[in-house]
Parts: structure tokens; sequence; C-alpha cells
């Protein structure tokens, strides 16, 4: 069961989040905002894994069943403050105030444990994601921060492909 309670139409989790342009727009502001405050800000991204295969074996109502139990773990991971948004088909970012990347990887766990136990009846369990972390004391620009995040998750999110293509061989 996802955290908020059982999933119906009326529930979208999804339909309320910005997109890329509007996530691109926010870190925009922020940068501004950062320059005035010094504020350390991190930019989290993370790509929900194997969704394609979801969707092929399960059906695409599984699939977006996955991202919506992403989308309530997110939100009820995050302080108040926090931002995000779906910048992807199964990609989602967050802006985590007054974080640098050492207190995101205490969030990024919570956030891993809370999905995990919250689809643990999906037809898919375990749900898993490939997250990229980075912070504004690493990078000269938060959109830097940002285009850092993205390139490490797709290290992680390539090496966890490779690490199931071995598995599936032996």
């Amino acid at each position: 069961m996802p955290p908020d309670g059982p999933m119906n139409d009326e529930m979208d989790p999804l339909a309320d989040l910005q997109g890329a342009e509007a996530f691109d727009a926010l870190l925009a502001r922020e940068e501004l905002r950062r320059a005035r405050t010094g504020e350390t800000l991190t930019v989290v991204v993370l790509d929900l894994d194997g969704l394609r295969g979801v969707n092929r074996r399960h059906g695409a109502a599984a699939g977006t069943e996955m991202l919506r139990y992403c989308a309530l773990s997110l939100r009820s991971s995050l302080r108040a403050v926090e931002e995000l948004a779906r910048t992807g088909p199964d990609d989602f970012s967050v802006l985590l105030h007054a974080t640098d990347a050492a207190g995101a990887a205490g969030w990024t766990e919570r956030f891993e444990d809370l999905l995990e136990s919250s689809a643990a009846e999906h037809p898919a369990a375990p749900v898993t994601c490939s997250l990229g972390v980075a912070d504004t004391g690493e990078a000269p620009t938060l959109m830097e921060a940002a285009a850092r995040a993205r390139r490490r998750m797709e290290v992680v999110q390539t090496v966890r492909k490779l690490r199931r293509t071995r598995g599936s061989e032996l």
C-alpha cells in the first residue's frame, strides 16, 4: 500500500507535478536567490528502474502505478520547502534546500526504504530507482549541479543494467 493510502482515480500524485521546463526555471530562480544568500542546495535526479520492462510484462497500468508509488514516496519523504518535478517519462528531480550532498545521502536512504516498503505488493517489487546527487558546493552553478546529478544517475543506471545483464547470463 502506498504511504498515503490506497490509490484510486481521484488521487493522482503525478497530476500536479511540475515538468522539466518548470524545474529548469525554478533552478534559474533559485540560483539568483542562492547568489544573495549563499545557501547550499542539492539536486537529486532519479530514474525508476525497469519501467519499460514492467510495462511490457505487467501492462501500462502497472507501470503507472509504479510511478505513483515513487511520487508518493518522494512527497512523503520531503520537507515542505523542497521542490519535486517529473522531468522525464520515468525521471524525477528534487531540489533540497539547506542540504549538502552528505545530508542528501541520508534523505536518499530514507526515500529508498519508503519506496521499497510502500511498493512491496507491486507485481514488479522490489521497486527501485537509480539516483544521482550533486550540491552547489561542488559545482559553480545550480544548473551545473543538476547536470552532474543527472550524469551520476546515468552511471548508476548503466552499472545496474550491466549487473542485470550479467546476472541473466549466469
